[in-house]
């Protein structure tokens, strides 16, 4: 429209134009409504719709078939108190050998997580079709929406297998639920340098330290309280076929219990939403461009029912 103001027209500038893309968590956009994904096609352009990554900031996907799914990892989905510990002993006890080839506890959980025990990574891949097949790959929950959880993580909030703080997070899963408690108790007075001490002197805290020295003997009790309450994405080793071939990565968060995921700063999140009309379609798109149960799963027993299914009438 055309405003006069005296003898001179004045033509507003043409508002900015808006793209569509991928609901974020920063802002008023938290509250806008995710975009629907109806074809592979579709999914794609929104993957390439997404904000362009900040330097040395890490992309990954997470696919659920159940878009109400709450994002916590299996660990803390229906097992009972004080068991992270003992499964994980129990575990170690009944196929030693199994597990003597993996040194640090990062990959001893990527190993149990694989076997299907519960643990507290959370995958993800790094491959957004990855994403998009665990979104739409359980049949019994075709009557549901699923989603693809496209997480943005920081720089500094990038990890290696390695890394010292992975391995303090990691070796939580040896300590009670008790000695858990103490040092999520202890975290909110330890920003003081005297009560920093007090908190890397606590026994819950050398008990921690011990474990970690079995993997890095030497060590040193410099904790950052914080780091145990941070997310993390890690890159795994690549020494397991089924990490090769989902493109996988962890997420890994200390004494966090996911309350509040969507507000953190270590990474922006993004939503994709996977129709439940429209998953059996995109489970037949993803097979014709090799994204099935058979490359996503490797082992013989996987290949074997994928077969099978091929070919019953």
């Amino acid at each position: 429209m055309t405003v006069t103001k005296g003898k001179k027209a004045i033509i507003p500038k043409p508002a900015k134009p808006t793209r569509t893309g991928v609901a974020a968590k920063k802002g008023p956009a938290a509250s806008r409504t995710p975009p629907t994904a109806e074809s592979v096609t579709d999914y794609l352009q929104l993957v390439f719709d997404l904000p362009q990554l900040s330097e040395g900031a890490v992309r990954c996907y997470r696919g659920e078939a159940d878009a109400t799914w709450k994002l916590k990892p299996s660990i803390m989905r229906g097992v009972r108190s004080e068991a992270e510990n003992r499964i994980f002993s129990e575990l170690m006890l009944e196929a030693p050998t199994e597990f003597s080839s993996d040194k640090a506890m990062f990959d001893k959980l990527v190993r149990a997580q694989h076997y299907g025990l519960p643990t507290r990574l959370l995958d993800v891949s790094l491959n957004p079709l990855v994403g998009l097949y665990f979104a739409c790959n359980e049949e019994p929950l075709d009557d549901k929406d699923g989603r693809v959880r496209v997480f943005d993580f920081v720089e500094k909030r990038v990890k290696y297998a390695d890394s010292d703080t992975i391995s303090l997070i990691c070796n939580l899963a040896r300590l009670s639920d008790g000695e858990r408690s103490e040092i999520s108790s202890a975290y909110s007075s330890a920003i003081s340098k005297e009560n920093l001490q007090k908190f890397r002197s606590l026994p819950a805290v050398e008990r921690l330290l011990q474990f970690v020295r079995v993997e890095k003997p030497y060590f040193l009790n410099l904790v950052k309280p914080s780091d145990l309450f941070r997310y993390f994405f890690v890159y795994p080793a690549k020494n397991n076929r089924r990490v090769i071939a989902q493109s996988g990565a962890f997420i890994a968060a200390g004494l966090l219990r996911y309350r509040s995921p969507e507000t953190t700063t270590s990474y922006d999140l993004h939503t994709i939403v996977v129709p439940a009309a429209k998953k059996a379609q995109i489970r037949n798109e993803l097979d014709t461009i090799n994204i099935n149960s058979r490359t996503m799963f490797p082992e013989v027993e996987f290949a074997s029912k994928y077969i099978r299914r091929k070919w019953t009438i």
